[in-house]
This record gives C-alpha cells, structure tokens and sequence, in this order.
C-alpha cells in the first residue's frame, strides 16, 4: 500500500512536470508562431554611388566630386496580435573620393566647415527606428509610425536617396479606404541622407523651425491618380500641391502639377539675400506621355512664378534646411528651370534594348528675361538602366546618367551681367553612376 502511494505521488509528480513543460513549450510556440516573427524581414542593401559636376557659375572653375560605398541593413517585423511591430535601419558608408566642392552632391559627410577635399568622410547611423501600428484590413484600415523614419511622398515631404536616405522623427499615419487614402505626419528633427547628426530644421538665416506638418488626400485606380497635399513648416513656409495622372488611351497619358508656397512671418523677416522670393511662389507643371511597345517618350513644360525685387526669384523644393520637399515635375533640375518668369520644355527618350535594359535621352531647355536680356539654359543628358531580370542576378540595380549642359554666371539665381549689359554664358559637364545590389538575409 505504502508502495502504491509512493508510486502515484511519483506519477502525478511526473505529469505535473510535463504539464508545466508542455505548457511553457506552447508559450515560446505561441511566441515564435506569431506573424511579429514570422513576417519578419531582414535585407542589406550594398550601394555605391559616384556624382560629379564640372562648372563655373557662382566662382572660378570648379570640380564636385564624391564618390563612395555604403551598406544598410535593415530590419521589418511582422505584427504582434497584427496590431503591432518595429523596424530599423543602420547604414554605415565609407568615403572612396572626393574634391573641394564634396558637399554639394550630397553623399560624404563634412567633417569641418568649409568644402576642402580633407573633410570628407564616411559615417554609420540608425536611419530608421520606429514602432508602427496598423488596425483594418486591406479595404478600410490605418497605419501609423512613430520614431525615426522615411517620409516618401507623405504630404509635402519626401526622402532623397544617396548612399542612404534621409529620415525624420515624428509621428505619421495614413488612413485607407479602397482607392482613398489620408495621410499626416507631424516632425520636428531629421538625419539627412550624407550624415550621421540628428539636426533641428532651419531657415535660411539659421534660425531654428520647430516643426512640420503636412497632410494630404490621394486617389489611386488603373494608373489613374491625384494627390493634393498642404504642409507647414511653423510660422515660416506654408506650401499646397496638386499632382494629377489621367490615362487617355493605353499609349497615351496627361500629367500636371502644381506647386504653391506661401511666406509667413519669420520667413518675411529675413534679410532679403536669405529668401527665394518675397511673398509667394508658383510652379506649373504638364506631361505628355507616350508608351509603345519598348519605346517610351514624355514631354514636359512648365512656368514659374517666384517675385523678389531687384532679382530673380525662384521656387524652392525645400520647406526649409534639412527637410526635403515633394516635388515630382519632369522639368525640374534643381534650382535649374524654376527661376522666376521662366518657361521650360522638356522632352525625355527611352528604348529598352532588351529586357531589363533602357537607355534613353532627356533634353531641357528653360528661358527667361533679366534687364533685356533672354537668358537661355538647358542640358542633353544620356541615360541608362539595368535591372536584369535573371534570378541570379535580382536585386541588382544599374544606372548611370551623363550630361552636358549651359547656363549663366550668376549671384544666387540673378545673373551677373558683363560690361555691355549681357549675361555670361556658363558651360557645365555632369555625371553620376549609382550601383545597387539587394537581397535578403531571411
């Protein structure tokens, strides 16, 4: 008798241990079963980058030239309870090359304060760090973010990529319902896309913005869409936009922006050496575009509105240093083509020679008046791209782009004119190579 007491004390000891154990057990499978798991992704991204610049606009000859390597790995969780998850970002880029004048491509961190070659450097960052939140499903759902993060396309913001991208800390959100979607984001520091620094946003005199808000409206369905957005960078810029594509026929597709900025007060106290115009700035853009077969042709115009006495004034993508404005039209090259008074055409060639293949084009050629004088700029750029499509091969990107182009010896947009009142014709030669090469880890 005391045997069989012996042997079910034993026995239920045995069974409450395996309980416990099957019990924990079904806890980590619960755990690592669940989708924040096994929706995870985790990629790098290996990307090397070259742009150059030869000219002599605003001083002597010069030469711009930066060139290096970067790798990014980067993280994305799938969603606890599919309400919940994070991902993150760190890119680390080393210097390859580099001449004065570095700075201005936007690829190397400067080290110091003036453009000589010896500041140039490499840098690592956390690009990205954010948790996220999504409710819904696919008809009628949110996500939102909140930490370090990209902003592509999200009101009036957006993110430029070099040898990684730039980011923002805020908060943003994007609410869906079929082809509708709203999105807001509200951000106050950002990283830019050739620096490790979490910078405050300034204005042109230096003076720091508190934050951006910017919110939006979009429509998507069969190639058909519009966006209108609005933003404001506090108390010193407000900007609206609209973008529109309507597909005619199956070949043929009109496009349009519209670009409108607004100054407010602390932009209107600056000096006036500091703003790009005095009180508002349009840009109008239109896009004809045409697919046939392995041919592709876009044309494009567009016509700038931007005041500020006693020189020429010009709209200004940004919403302020260290932000990155949403601006999407065909004819625009940087400062290039949206100068005040100035109408611009465009025209941009492509063939794919074989799959996988483009090469392709691209023709711009502005004008406007200053003190009697037709001012006259464009640029020819040859264009290339490859993406095989060969499995061994997916996930890498080639392009490359080299123009030449003319312009005018100027001060800050306004041109510098010559003895007998002409303005001075400015030569220019471009080039860029960017190689990039994905693919995922698990």
């Amino acid at each position: 008798m005391k045997n069989s007491h012996v042997f079910f004390v034993s026995l239920l000891s045995v069974l409450c241990s395996t309980m416990a154990q099957a019990e924990k057990s079904d806890t980590i499978n619960k755990i690592v079963g669940n989708a924040f798991f096994n929706d995870a992704h985790l990629d790098l991204t290996l990307r090397n980058h070259w742009k150059y610049l030869k000219e002599n606009e605003a001083q002597p000859k010069a030469v711009h030239n930066a060139w290096g390597q970067a790798a990014t790995l980067s993280f994305r969780s799938g969603y606890f309870n599919d309400v919940i998850g994070f991902d993150a970002a760190y890119s680390r880029a080393v210097k390859l090359s580099a001449s004065d004048y570095f700075a201005t491509r936007g690829l190397l961190y400067n080290h110091g304060s003036g453009y000589e070659k010896q500041n140039a450097g490499g840098f690592g960052r956390f690009g990205q760090r954010y948790v996220k939140m999504k409710f819904g499903d696919e008809a009628l759902g949110l996500h939102a973010k909140s930490g370090w993060h990209e902003l592509k396309n999200v009101g009036v913001i957006t993110d430029v990529y070099r040898l990684a991208k730039n980011s923002y800390f805020g908060y943003s959100g994007s609410l869906h319902w079929l082809n509708f979607s709203a999105d807001a984001a509200y951000v106050t520091r950002s990283v830019m896309q050739d620096s490790p620094d979490r910078v405050h946003f300034l204005t042109a005199d230096n003076k720091e913005i508190e934050s951006v808000f910017t919110t939006g409206l979009n429509y998507r369905d069969r190639g058909e869409s519009f966006s209108w957005a609005y933003g404001e960078s506090k108390d010193y810029l407000r900007r609206h936009l609209v973008e529109v594509v309507w597909p005619v026929t199956g070949q043929w597709t009109l496009a349009s922006q519209i670009y409108a900025s607004y100054a407010l007060d602390n932009y209107k106290a600056m000096p006036a050496g500091k703003r790009e115009f005095d009180n508002n700035a349009w840009h109008y853009a239109g896009e004809i575009r045409w697919q046939e077969n392995k041919w592709k042709q876009r044309f494009g115009f567009a016509w700038t509105r931007a005041k500020k006495e006693n020189a020429v004034g010009y709209y200004d993508r940004f919403m302020g240093k260290n932000t990155r404005g949403r601006f999407n039209a065909l004819t625009s090259a940087g400062k290039d083509y949206m100068r005040d008074g100035e109408l611009a055409l465009t025209t941009l060639t492509q063939y794919e020679l074989s799959q996988g293949l483009s090469a392709g084009i691209q023709i711009n050629y502005g004008q406007f008046t200053w003190k009697n004088n037709t001012v006259r700029t464009g640029e020819v750029t040859l264009l290339n791209l490859w993406k095989p499509t060969d499995e061994q091969l997916k996930g890498l990107t080639l392009a490359t782009q080299f123009g030449y182009g003319w312009s005018y010896k100027n001060n800050k947009s306004t041109p510098l004119l010559n003895a007998q009142g002409d303005y001075m014709r400015s030569p220019n030669l471009s080039a860029e190579v960017g190689i990039e090469y994905k693919f995922g880890l698990f």
